[in-house]
């Protein structure tokens, strides 16, 4: 028997083909957007690490700023107190010379005792002389050491608030130098991407944690600030405060006679002015029909502007603009990073793009006050933020976009 082959149409052929071309495509397609999807997420991940890392260290930055700002704080108060120290000790000196001076009248034809009292008296004199002679250049020193490290706190607050500004054109880019060091690409805190980026809730975070940041401190003058320098200062005598207020003095009490030897020493802290004055006395008094009588025997003054005209103890300082309990007791610091989308390697095949030209990451550090209790537990529980106390530390935060 015959076979016959029925031939199909040659219209039909090549039908299998244009299948494979599809099922080609949609694998290519799917491949590209399983390669974009994974190139996006690592470019992410390594973005939000960046920003991460901007964040707290235009932070631990800040802190050391505000570190730096109470150590000087600090270390202005000891220099100040240090002179009024040094002009109690003159004082106090030229009241011992005078007093043996007064004394060496009385002995000098006194065998042994005389010429002994005669020899401390020459001793003394050349004590006193000794330190007059270097007192202007300890006096006139501290005061200078103070007005450099004031003039230091000016280029610290400066710095500090380049950290976190989005001015393009600000030399001090600390977080920006941060970012770059993963991507030359990545930018944080350009005002373009702070208005388009994240949206409005985006852009409040960081205005805010600006504004805040460059609003957060104040420069002040001793004297217009309701006293709180002077306070500070007084505060800062600690177990010397007799020494300084006015108890290096003693006295003897007989029937008729008294014998007494006072000293004190006064501070003045203004905007215009600022002085220590010292004096020291020994009184001797008598019993008469008429009532007590008193001569001084000996004395001794000085001042810390004998030794330097244009004595300033302190030139300025600078402090949170609120205070105590009033204060923002934390600070923060955002970093918006972003980088453009073809620094991803983003593959733009059939048409297929990118809905956005820049990636975007958001970190927030914190800046916060925390007096450690190691080595402080005589104190109480908790301690404000302030900048007297380096206590300033960082940690990394929530954002206020969620």
């Amino acid at each position: 028997m015959r076979k016959y082959r029925r031939n199909l149409p040659s219209c039909q052929k090549g039908q299998a083909l244009i299948l494979a071309i599809f099922l080609v495509l949609a694998t290519t397609m799917t491949a590209v957007l399983m390669y974009n999807n994974g190139q996006t997420t690592s470019e992410k991940t390594r973005l939000v690490n960046a920003a991460d890392a901007a964040a707290y260290s235009g932070a631990v930055f800040v802190a050391r700023s505000l570190n730096f700002l109470a150590y000087t704080n600090r270390a202005m108060i000891a220099n100040h107190v240090a002179v009024g120290h040094f002009v109690s000790y003159v004082s106090w000196l030229r009241y011992v010379e005078d007093s043996i001076s007064e004394l060496d009248k009385y002995t000098k034809f006194v065998p042994y005792i005389g010429q002994a009292v005669a020899y401390v008296e020459q001793v003394m004199e050349y004590l006193k002389e000794g330190t007059e002679t270097v007192a202007p250049f300890i006096v006139q020193g501290a005061d200078a050491l103070n007005k450099i490290m004031h003039t230091a706190q000016k280029f610290s607050q400066v710095t500090m608030n380049g950290v976190m500004s989005p001015a393009t054109t600000l030399k001090f880019r600390l977080m920006d130098k941060v970012v770059k060091t993963y991507d030359p690409n990545i930018r944080v805190n350009y005002k373009k991407d702070i208005k388009n980026e994240g949206g409005g809730i985006t852009a409040l975070q960081v205005g805010t944690d600006i504004a805040k940041t460059l609003q957060y401190i104040k420069k002040y003058k001793a004297g217009d600030d309701k006293g709180r320098m002077k306070k500070m200062v007084e505060t800062s005598y600690d177990i010397s405060r007799p020494w300084i207020v006015g108890d290096r003095g003693w006295k003897v009490n007989l029937v008729a006679f008294k014998l007494q030897k006072s000293g004190s020493t006064s501070h003045t802290l203004t905007k215009n002015d600022s002085d220590w004055k010292a004096k020291d006395s020994l009184v001797y008094k008598w019993w008469t029909v008429k009532g007590w009588k008193s001569t001084v025997v000996a004395d001794g003054e000085a001042s810390a502007t004998e030794f330097a005209d244009d004595y300033k103890g302190i030139p300025g300082y600078y402090d949170l603009r609120k205070t105590g309990k009033d204060a923002a007791q934390t600070l923060n610091i955002s970093a918006l990073a972003t980088m453009p989308i073809e620094s991803t390697r983003f593959m733009e095949l059939m048409g297929m793009k990118s809905g956005a030209q820049r990636l975007a990451a958001l970190s927030r550090a914190e800046i916060f006050h925390d007096r450690p209790e190691k080595g402080f537990t005589k104190f109480k529980k908790g301690e404000y933020s302030n900048l007297y106390n380096p206590f300033w530390q960082v940690r990394l935060t929530e954002n206020q976009v969620k």
